[in-house]
């Protein structure tokens, strides 16, 4: 019998085993120099280098490991005398003193190599291009959104994962059902929300949020314009009563009195979105609780057991905060007030809705490559003069409404603002008005208020050329006259559903 016939490495499952680690350290070590040398990381040569090659190294030693002991306990049995049950080790053996030398250079290399692989595979797998790239298609709305948003600078693993080493484990194991539900094709279009994975979110928001500084009033400026051929222009601003938890002590103070310290607030939703709150729970600071049912929709008290009990957290209102699909009027809105739209071109924002909302669209490509056709038609059809004289502007707004709809509209994951409603404000979802509605009611009849200066004030508003205006305060002035105030007509979601309306 030769040398490497009594070897313990000389068997089938100790020799694939080897081969898979030196698959592992050449392919990791190549891929990593091609990484370090680049000024920009690229996804998958990041993922092979420190994830996939390290993992078929440490696998293939485990396997090696493996085979050897496997091997061994074979030959304990067939040669008791020369392979003991137990592992013996004698010093005074030159080849003992030579293996435990070369096993002692090779664990020392795996530790190195081990080391800075693990640090690399965790810093990339904390990285935006990882969460958002190494699964494009799926990920891509969420990928495009977060670009744009007034986070693109914060990873998603700043709100995605806890700070404590369960809360990090919990998200990676979360995350390894993900990546299963990937490989089999088994995921929802679009990913459902809200993500049940995504607590401690307040913890998290306040990573950077200080609630200290939530007070105040800040004043936000809305353009809108109208759906009609001439686009009339129409100006809201308000100042928002942002208030906050120090303002008046601990007592708080305007829309972030929902979060103050002293007081809680408690809600059932019936539905995954959670739009649907027929029952709040306000807890004092004395510890009265104070019970709102909906008047409208309520939940019977039987059946409030079936319902999970949610503390209100910031991401309760701030749902969308990384992630926003703008709705047609509105993303039109903002490119007109940009000047990436013309609003002196006829009846363009009514063609655009039109465009944008679609059903004929089985892809982003083809989407974009039909807006910016269609564009073009509709003014050669119905305006020549105005494609003669404003070609120009004309074929600008064609490329601003691709733009659009490339941020907003993701046909393959069935992603728009209909998928994803964002809870602040009332204009397009329910957002405050799921609780603020004026039905949710004590049994005394004390009701949740649903009185708009209670949030805001509207400081100037109208069309450009009839603004009106008051530091002090304004009723909300409709383009349309009703003949009677807003608030006595429905929520602003009985007319305005991102599509109709202005």
């Amino acid at each position: 019998m030769n040398r490497w016939n009594r070897s313990l490495f000389w068997n089938p499952v100790s020799i694939v085993a080897l081969l898979l680690v030196v698959l592992g350290l050449v392919g990791s070590l190549v891929l990593a120099i091609g990484e370090l040398a680049s000024a920009e990381a690229e996804v998958y040569r990041s993922l092979f280098a420190w994830v996939i090659f390290p993992a078929i190294g440490w696998l293939g030693l485990l396997l090696c490991l493996g085979g050897v002991l496997r091997k061994r306990h074979k030959l304990s049995q067939t040669s008791p005398g020369k392979y003991p049950k137990y592992v013996q080790i004698d010093f005074s053996q030159p080849r003992t003193r030579q293996i435990l030398f070369l096993s002692a250079i090779g664990l020392f290399v795996l530790l190195i190599w081990g080391t800075f692989t693990s640090y690399h595979a965790y810093e990339f797998t904390e990285s935006t291009a990882f969460c958002a790239s190494a699964c494009h298609s799926v990920m891509q709305p969420e990928r495009v959104t977060h670009q744009i948003s007034p986070h693109a600078a914060v990873s998603c693993s700043a709100c995605h994962v806890g700070k404590t080493p369960i809360q990090y484990l919990e998200a990676k194991i979360y995350g390894l059902n993900e990546l299963y539900r990937v490989a089999t094709n088994s995921y929802e279009r679009p990913i459902p929300t809200p993500i049940h994975a995504l607590e401690p979110v307040r913890e998290n928001c306040t990573g950077c949020h200080w609630e200290q500084q939530y007070w105040g009033k800040k004043q936000r400026d809305f353009s809108h314009y109208i759906t009609a051929a001439d686009n009339q222009h129409w100006t809201l601003t308000m100042n928002v009563k942002v208030g906050g938890m120090y303002r008046l002590g601990n007592e708080g103070a305007g829309i972030h009195w929902h979060m103050k310290l002293n007081s809680k607030v408690f809600f059932i939703a019936t539905d995954e979105q959670l739009q649907n709150i027929p029952w709040v729970k306000l807890v004092t600071e004395d510890g009265e609780e104070l019970i709102y049912s909906s008047t409208d929709n309520p939940i019977a008290e039987e059946k409030l057991s079936q319902y999970e009990v949610r503390a209100m957290s910031c991401i309760d209102c701030h749902n969308r905060p990384a992630h926003q699909f703008k709705a047609p009027i509105q993303a039109i809105d903002d490119a007109m007030t940009r000047g990436l739209i013309d609003p002196s071109l006829p009846g363009i924002k009514g063609k655009g809705i039109e465009l944008l909302v679609s059903d004929a669209y089985t892809s982003g490509d083809e989407a974009v490559n039909s807006i910016r056709s269609q564009v073009i038609t509709f003014y050669r059809e119905e305006h020549p003069q105005i494609l003669q004289s404003q070609g120009a502007a004309i074929e600008q707004a064609a490329e601003a409404l691709a733009a659009i709809y490339r941020q907003n509209f993701f046909p393959e994951m069935k992603a728009d603002w209909r998928a994803y409603p964002d809870n602040i404000g009332h204009f397009l979802s329910d957002g405050c008005f799921r609780c603020h509605d004026g039905s949710h009611q004590t049994s005394e009849g004390k009701a949740i208020s649903n009185d708009c200066s209670l949030c805001h004030d509207i400081v100037v508003q109208g069309p450009t050329d009839d603004l009106e205006a008051d530091p002090q305060g304004l009723p909300f002035r409709h383009p349309i006259d009703f003949g009677l105030p807003v608030i006595e007509i429905g929520k602003c979601t009985d007319c305005h559903n991102g599509m109709l309306g202005n």
